[in-house]
């Protein structure tokens, strides 16, 4: 292990400047962690990472003057740190986690949270008999976009909701280590982990029933890269989640269908329109002959809406950062629970033995 002598924060408590190590200084432990706490040095410091790569290593030294370590095992050892960010690879979370959560750190889990539901509850039964923060890293619960879903629809701005879809659409081969079943890859764990995490904010309480199919689509490995989800259950809508990489045409994110109106939109612009039924003619059920051999036809009063995102693309980052900040620090809630990412584990698991009992 390198030594780099980092100052201690000496604030007040809710205040006080959070200690992190980074276990894996790859896309997400050094593009997303790492970066975004390097833009938040009021709440969180960088004083350790690990990685095997060297080069990685002297990248973080340079940028951080933190110290560095070769293995997880020394990361968690280290006294200098508060925090673990549990950025390896998805099948080593479990392991990773609970070996952090004894030698007495908060954690910062990446998605997939764990490989299993199994995996989920052996880990949040750790962080409670040790007394530690678990932090489920779903970083999109934060997205503005999906914050604005949530609004309209629990303002009853839709009426009913009658279905959503949400698709995910792109045109690319993949060939690293996600493309591997063995790895914890496929679009089921990978972006999959994000959109059911979303789909069962939308969904709300209850089990819903599942219909999935998976596909290779464009890979080089053994792990699915194109996703089609249904949930559904009475009393809830309908969502439909496309996830691929096959498709050439990609439409937009959203599409939500409701009884007052409805929503569609990307992810950086949103256009909603809604009715107000009780400004509108009252009907009554009509058996006779249609008037002049017509459908049924009535301008419709519409109110409508639009967003634009003007937040930058780390700012969702910064909202779980600063979520976190405040639970370490003060005691507030989480806002992404372990137990909402335990829900969407067992979403996870029936999806896999479903696909088991077709093989």
């Amino acid at each position: 292990m390198i030594v780099v002598n980092v100052p201690q924060d000496r604030s007040p408590q809710g205040s006080r400047i959070v200690r992190v190590g980074i276990a894996g200084l790859g896309r997400s432990g050094w593009l997303i962690h790492a970066m975004t706490i390097n833009e938040m040095p009021g709440k969180f410091r960088v004083v350790a990472v690990a990685d095997p790569k060297e080069e990685r290593l002297a990248e973080a030294v340079e940028l951080f003057g933190c110290g560095v370590h070769r293995t997880f095992e020394s990361l968690v050892e280290d006294d200098a740190v508060d925090v673990i960010v549990v950025a390896t690879p998805s099948h080593l979370h479990e392991e990773h986690t609970i070996r952090a959560l004894r030698a007495g750190k908060h954690v910062i889990v990446e998605k997939p949270f764990s490989m299993s539901a199994a995996e989920a509850r052996n880990m949040i039964a750790t962080a409670e008999e040790v007394g530690r923060i678990i932090a489920p890293f779903q970083n999109r619960r934060f997205e503005g976009h999906f914050l604005k879903v949530r609004e309209l629809i629990d303002a009853g701005t839709f009426g009913e909701i009658v279905q959503i879809r949400m698709a995910w659409h792109f045109f690319s081969r993949r060939w690293d280590w996600q493309a591997m079943r063995r790895y914890g890859g496929g679009a089921l764990t990978n972006n999959g982990a994000h959109l059911i995490d979303q789909a069962m904010e939308l969904f709300g309480e209850g089990e819903p029933e599942i219909f999935l199919d998976l596909k290779p689509g464009l890979t080089l490995g053994d792990a699915e890269q194109h996703m089609k989800l249904v949930l559904h259950g009475e009393g809830h809508p309908t969502i439909d989640i496309e996830l691929t990489n096959a498709c050439a045409f990609p439409q937009k994110r959203w599409l939500i269908m409701g009884t007052s109106g409805g929503l569609e939109g990307t992810t950086q612009e949103l256009r909603w329109r809604s009715v107000d039924w009780s400004k509108m003619p009252e009907r009554e059920l009509d058996l006779g002959a249609a008037s002049d051999r017509l459908y049924n036809n009535e301008d419709m009063v519409w109110n409508e809406g639009e967003w634009k995102d003007t937040a930058t693309s780390r700012d969702p980052y910064k909202r779980f950062f600063a979520n976190l900040h405040a639970a370490i620090c003060s005691g507030r809630p989480l806002v992404v629970t372990p137990a909402s990412a335990l829900r969407c584990m067992e979403v996870l698991d029936r999806c896999r033995e479903g696909l088991e009992a077709l093989k």
